[in-house]
């Protein structure tokens, strides 16, 4: 119709024909009946997200928007529950601990919208988002304080102060590697954690409702209880807001003042009374989420608590790691490393906010542990272990103008070194023409250099492999029958290692003769001596780790090939499986198929080694028991090392505390591997042998402990556990 016609057309009316519904239940049926199993039956719009969507619809459990039998929408929203009644100071105490168990749970890593976002105080705090800190009100009538203050200033200062703290911790978590939804999730459905107002306010209102509890007459138990939570919500406040500012204050004061406090919330848990109706599942459909309805995540006090004292003692711990140096006021490089390591890898985990500071802490700024440039740090760990007293981390661009200085150049290829890490033997040929590095002359009668950078490179390569193989232990990824295998391939690695370490020793040893003949100020010369010394006791303790490590994989290798072989070790892997020991190895071997040293073993010369193919029990087991005792003297000298090497810093008394108790696990494992070894051998020796060619029959039963079981002494080191078999009748 053209825009000028006068009369509009008439209108179509449709009308459908009558519907007699019938049931078509038993055609349904017999034609179901004639499909073929796994054939499917579907329209070509109707899709797999259709499908569930469907069965979603108007089950309570999945559709947020369902609406119950003569539920009406203002009822599927709101809840009766009135905020502005009067509370008793024991409800206080309760929906305080409630909300803190809430907090916690969201530490943990479980979702806003199934703990806080729960609590109707928040959420008339937080919805609509204020525009000022007058506006986080309960009421936004503004109810005033007088008018009920024990709701209104007392409950209000520890949730908005509960609020803020939580804004600091998200915003640290989110400004750092973390797993989403594994570690934490930082979702907030659109709601705001009151992030614009200064945290000031906070203060201020904690302070004033702390002063108004004291001028109460609330009973002096409820007073000292919720006294005791607001001291503890304000230092709370203050630990998270200070954040990264410990490396520069290096004060831990309002984390020790929350561990403090711990003892007495939880002497006064008993005094709070639950109040239900103040959570509710209903804000879960206010909440900007396509996620289902949840149930609410509720944590028990204990664990909170549990959870809220590591999460303050592993926070006061990384003062430890910021307050590390070493010689001339710099960094010690090893002892970072081995604090960090040992600080992250404590059972339980630290918390995702703790793992977050630490990176923080880490690096930040392109700067380690806020004082130390990335350039410097490296140059530190080439002076540790490679380049003791060398030009090539003195020269400097900035300090020579000319070009055609050989210092200039040095300088300028050990900086793209720093860049990129990559090319390093191609910048050693380089960088030894402008050093003028002596060649030194090896056993072979054949020259050869020293590759510092390539060395170091090698070196940490070599680190990273091994803790790849560790870490597999760690998680029980290896079955049963992997196990001999994997332990051969870690004592395979620690063997490159050790060979690679004496090969950095041989050239450092010959620099240092080299430093004392060499004419020079005598000042000089032995400060580069000391240089060298340093070193060299560097290299004996990685040295002596690596051979603690090899002397047990070589015992712990050994003892499961005779499991193996007496096929007493557990099969993971049915006898029908398409699974095969050279498709296993080619699995476990895949990441490292791209590296070019150390080559990767073939197949066939990893089997040999794995079974020790040619060798008879007697020697196997003469191989095992010589390398536990072996062990158990290396450990021992690993522990009497310390956890960290002499420097001029600060003790670090809690990390050296988790780090002896891992040596010492490590040492029981190797105790109880030892007494494994004596059972076997008994238990062979006393078998009798039958005529047929299956051999000895063994009278023992082996079992792998799991993870985090008792029986598990270490989590790299897996110790078989050997019980008597029970005669069947």
């Amino acid at each position: 119709m053209y825009p000028s016609d006068q009369h509009a057309a008439p209108t179509t009316r449709v009308v459908s024909q009558s519907v007699i519904p019938r049931d078509i239940t038993d055609k349904f049926t017999q034609a179901a009946s004639k499909l073929r199993t796994g054939q499917l039956v579907k329209d070509e719009y109707f899709t797999l997200f259709e499908s569930v969507g469907a069965l979603e619809i108007m089950d309570p459990k999945m559709d947020s928007g369902y609406l119950g039998p003569g539920e009406n929408h203002a009822q599927a929203l709101e809840d009766d529950y009135d905020i502005t009644q009067e509370l008793a100071p024991d409800e206080v105490v309760g929906i305080m601990d409630k909300l803190l168990c809430h907090e916690m749970a969201w530490h943990m890593g479980h979702p806003l919208s199934q703990t806080l976002f729960t609590s109707i105080y928040l959420d008339k705090l937080l919805w609509p988002v204020p525009n000022s800190i007058e506006e986080t009100r309960f009421d936004r009538g503004n109810l005033a304080e007088e008018k009920l203050p024990l709701v209104n200033l007392v409950l209000r200062a520890y949730c908005l102060a509960l609020v803020k703290a939580c804004d600091f911790v998200h915003a640290r978590v989110v400004s750092e590697h973390y797993y989403e939804e594994e570690d934490f999730v930082t979702q907030l459905y659109n709601r705001s954690l009151l992030t614009p107002f200064d945290v000031d306010h906070f203060y201020q209102l904690i302070d004033q409702a702390g002063s108004w509890v004291d001028q109460s007459d609330i009973d002096d138990t409820l007073k000292d209880a919720i006294k005791c939570r607001l001291v503890f919500r304000r230092d709370f406040l203050a630990a998270v807001e200070q954040d990264i500012g410990i490396m520069e204050t290096k004060s831990t004061e309002h984390f020790e003042s929350c561990l403090k406090q711990l003892p007495i919330l939880k002497k006064s848990f008993d005094l709070g009374k639950p109040v239900p109706d103040a959570w509710s599942l209903k804000i879960q459909r206010k909440l900007a989420s396509t996620l289902p309805p949840r149930p609410m995540v509720n944590v028990s006090p204990e664990d909170a608590l549990a959870h809220l004292t590591r999460l303050c003692e592993d926070a006061i711990d990384i003062k430890e790691i910021v307050d590390y140096r070493g010689s001339y006021n710099l960094k010690n490089v090893t002892n970072v490393q081995a604090a960090v390591w040992t600080l992250l890898s404590r059972k339980a985990q630290p918390s995702v906010y703790i793992r977050s500071l630490a990176q923080t802490i880490i690096v930040n700024d392109l700067t380690i542990l806020g004082s130390v440039s990335m350039k410097q740090f490296l140059y530190d760990e080439l002076a540790e272990l490679v380049l003791p007293a060398s030009i090539l981390l003195q020269a400097d661009m900035d300090e020579t103008e000319m070009p055609s200085d050989p210092r200039f150049q040095i300088a300028k290829r050990m900086d793209g070194f720093v860049k990129r890490f990559a090319q390093a033997e191609d910048l050693d040929v380089q960088l030894r023409t402008l050093s003028r590095e002596p060649p030194l002359t090896m056993s072979n009668g054949e020259p050869t250099f020293s590759y510092p950078l390539g060395s170091w490179c090698y070196h940490q390569k070599l680190i990273q492999l091994r803790l790849i193989v560790q870490l597999g232990f760690e998680l029980s990824i290896y079955a049963p029958e992997e196990l001999p295998g994997m332990y051969w391939f870690l004592n395979y690695l620690c063997v490159t290692h050790i060979g690679h370490l004496d090969r950095i020793r041989t050239f450092i040893l010959a620099a240092s003769k080299l430093n004392l003949t060499t004419p020079g100020e005598k000042k000089d010369t032995v400060e580069r001596q000391v240089a060298f010394q340093r070193s060299l006791r560097h290299l004996d303790r990685l040295t002596n780790h690596l051979v603690a490590m090899d002397a047990f994989a070589i015992a712990l290798h050994a003892l499961y090939v005779l499991l193996a072989r007496h096929k007493l070790l557990p099969n993971a892997s049915s006898p029908n499986a398409y699974s095969s020991d050279r498709l296993r190895y080619e699995l476990r071997m895949k990441p490292f198929i791209p590296i070019s040293l150390p080559e990767m073993v073939p197949y066939e010369e990893f089997r040999k080694e794995a079974t020790l193919e040619g060798d008879s029990d007697v020697i196997v087991m003469d191989r095992a028991t010589k390398a536990i005792s072996e062990a158990r003297k290396a450990w021992e000298t690993t522990l009497s090392s310390g956890a960290f090497i002499p420097s001029e810093g600060s003790p670090a008394p809690a990390i050296e505390g988790d780090w002896t108790r891992d040596i010492k696990d490590t040492m029981r494992a190797c105790i109880a591997t030892s007494i494994t070894i004596e059972t076997v051998k008994k238990a062979l020796s006393g078998a009798r042998k039958e005529s047929t060619k299956e051999g000895p029959k063994v009278g023992i039963q082996v079992e792998i402990p799991e993870q985090g079981s008792k029986s598990r002494w270490h989590d790299w080191w897996i110790v078989p556990q050997i019980t008597q078999k029970t005669s069947s009748k």
